[in-house]
């Protein structure tokens, strides 16, 4: 018999954050499975104990374990088992899976060649990304490139989150081919997709898997080392098991962000839920402001520039839709652009395409739960950006070129 929901969490954990991988663990113990909702883990920890699967207990009673040995977390393929795994043992009406320290790389397939490539350059082996890195890199997909980390000169700079034993990770590019499969096993798109890992509410992120995902939920800033209070969202989820995808969306933003009310230290904290139906409706108005914009970049590129520089920004040159928006329309841009950016602000209002969103800190105020990639027009544009699906399909990637190509002109 189903149960109604099944919750996943992938926790790719063989590396420095193995810790956190514990802690979260026994959050998820003390909830445990229910006859309603069944509480699944992926673990892959640092000491050479390998992966398991777990069905987990309350309290870590009696539970299904099975030992995978030396299973790379950094592959996509572990992913699509863990999910097909979870699906034999405990099916459900609904699923939600969850993403935890996940990313790092752009092409986990090529990875054993750019370690190859940088060992050779600068005698950096793998083997050294076993430190704790700064959180950017380490709990990122949105990040510099793998060849550009790994040949920084200090070893803090070079880490970036993997399965240290293989190099590999994954990444923004593989996400979507992921949740392909995931949802081929599930059988239906999956209910939810949550990613505790930091930078992940992007526009390009929820474009790539929009069409197998209901509801994303994800943080546009760094998150705290503790992420996600799983404990408290899996007993909410247990005592009221009805609760649609919609529903575990806005109660994972009010759980997270409430979870750390009290921990000033940790802030800025965000995050946010994401309905993927309302996508092509908030990409049309993304288009709409593209278009407005970009006849005005020649003599208005400054303008563009101090409305990036008013609006909140993150790392890996991430910039806040709402906050950008909001300086559009206090700039010197004609009466198209400021429209243009009206119409966005109005898709991002809460419960639309911006189903729930709420964040906490001075640097993250007036943030609308969403970013989007807009690097200064000084840093230069990722070369690998226009293989994401968003840059393939809307024409963000043009307006970023027209608006660097106007700043050096100018």
């Amino acid at each position: 018999m189903k149960s109604k929901w099944t919750f996943m969490v992938y926790m790719a954990g063989n590396n420095s954050l193995s810790g956190a991988a514990s802690a979260d663990l026994s959050e998820l113990r003390k909830v445990g499975s229910t006859p309603d909702v069944n509480v699944l883990a992926f673990i892959k920890q640092s000491g050479g104990t390998g992966a398991r699967h777990i069905k987990v207990q309350k309290g870590g009673h009696n539970e299904t374990i099975a030992s995978l040995g030396d299973a790379d977390s950094g592959s996509p393929q572990t992913v699509v088992d863990f999910v097909r795994w979870a699906v034999e043992t405990a099916p459900a009406d609904r699923y939600a899976l969850v993403l935890w320290n996940h990313g790092g790389g752009w092409e986990p397939d090529d990875m054993d060649a750019i370690y190859t490539h940088v060992k050779r350059a600068t005698g950096v082996d793998h083997r050294e990304l076993n430190h704790r890195s700064t959180q950017h890199l380490a709990r990122s997909f949105f990040s510099t490139t793998v060849l550009e980390v790994l040949s920084r000169p200090n070893a803090g700079e070079r880490q970036i989150c993997n399965d240290d034993g293989t190099g590999h990770s994954l990444d923004t590019l593989e996400l979507g081919n992921v949740m392909k499969a995931a949802a081929k096993e599930i059988g239906h798109d999956i209910d939810v997709l949550g990613m505790d890992a930091c930078l992940m509410s992007g526009l390009e992120v929820a474009y790539q898997v929009r069409n197998e995902v209901r509801v994303i939920v994800g943080s546009e800033e760094l998150e705290p080392g503790a992420g996600w209070p799983y404990d408290q969202l899996l007993a909410k989820l247990a005592a009221e098991p009805t609760m649609s995808a919609t529903d575990l969306g806005e109660l994972a933003v009010d759980r997270y962000v409430s979870s750390y009310k009290n921990h000033t230290s940790e802030w800025p904290v965000t995050q946010s839920a994401l309905v993927t139906k309302e996508m092509k409706a908030f990409t049309t108005a993304i288009d709409a402001l593209e278009r407005a914009i970009r006849p005005q970049l020649k003599a208005g590129w400054p303008e563009v520039f101090r409305a990036q520089a008013r609006s909140v920004r993150f790392e890996a040159d991430l910039v806040d839709l709402r906050t950008f928006c909001l300086a559009i329309g206090q700039s010197n841009l004609d009466s198209k652009a400021k429209e243009a950016a009206r119409d966005v602000l109005n898709a991002i209002e809460p419960g639309g395409f911006m189903l729930a969103e709420a964040h906490l800190g001075k640097t993250v105020e007036g943030c609308g739960g969403i970013s989007i990639y807009l690097p200064p027009p000084t840093s230069g544009i990722s070369r690998y950006y226009k293989d994401l699906s968003f840059a393939k399909t809307h024409r963000w990637d043009e307006f970023l070129s027209s608006y660097q190509r106007a700043s050096r002109l100018g």
